[in-house]
C-alpha cells in the first residue's frame, strides 16, 4: 500500500518500470498501482473529451452565427438587387418621358415658332 503514493496519474513510466521490479511487489499492489493509472487515465481523457465537447458546441454556435449572418447579408443583397432594378425601370420610364417630352417641343417649335403666322393661318383655312 505504501507504493501507491508513488503512482502519480499522468506519470506512465512508473508502469514501465515497474515490469523489472514484479517479483519483489506482491500481485495485489501491482494490480493496485495498474487500476490507479487506469483510473488517472481514465479521468484525463474524460477531461479532454468534455474539453473537446465544449470547443465542437462553441464551433458548431460560432457556425451558427455565421450561418444567421450570412442568410441575412443574403436576403439584404436581394433586397438591394430588387430595390436597383425599380430604380432602373423607374429611370427608364424617365427617360422615354424626356424623349417625347423633347419631341413634343420639337413640334411646337416646327409648327408655331418656326412658321409664319400668315403661313400657318393659311394652312388652316386650307385644310377644312
Amino acid at each position: 500500500m505504501g507504493t501507491q503514493g508513488q503512482t502519480q496519474p499522468n506519470d506512465t513510466g512508473k508502469l514501465v518500470a515497474l515490469a523489472g521490479n514484479l517479483k519483489d511487489l506482491p500481485l495485489e499492489d501491482v494490480l493496485r498501482q495498474v487500476y490507479t493509472h487506469l483510473l488517472s487515465e481514465n479521468d484525463d481523457k474524460r477531461d479532454r473529451i468534455e474539453d473537446l465537447i465544449d470547443q465542437l458546441q462553441k464551433m458548431e454556435q460560432q457556425l451558427l452565427d455565421e450561418q444567421k449572418e450570412k442568410e441575412e447579408a443574403e436576403k439584404q443583397l436581394k433586397d438591394e438587387i430588387r430595390r436597383q432594378e425599380g430604380s432602373k425601370q423607374l429611370i427608364n420610364k424617365l427617360l422615354e418621358d424626356i424623349r417625347r417630352y423633347q419631341n413634343d417641343i420639337e413640334w411646337y417649335k416646327r409648327t408655331y415658332e418656326k412658321r409664319s403666322l400668315l403661313g400657318t393661318l393659311r394652312e388652316k383655312l386650307f385644310r377644312k
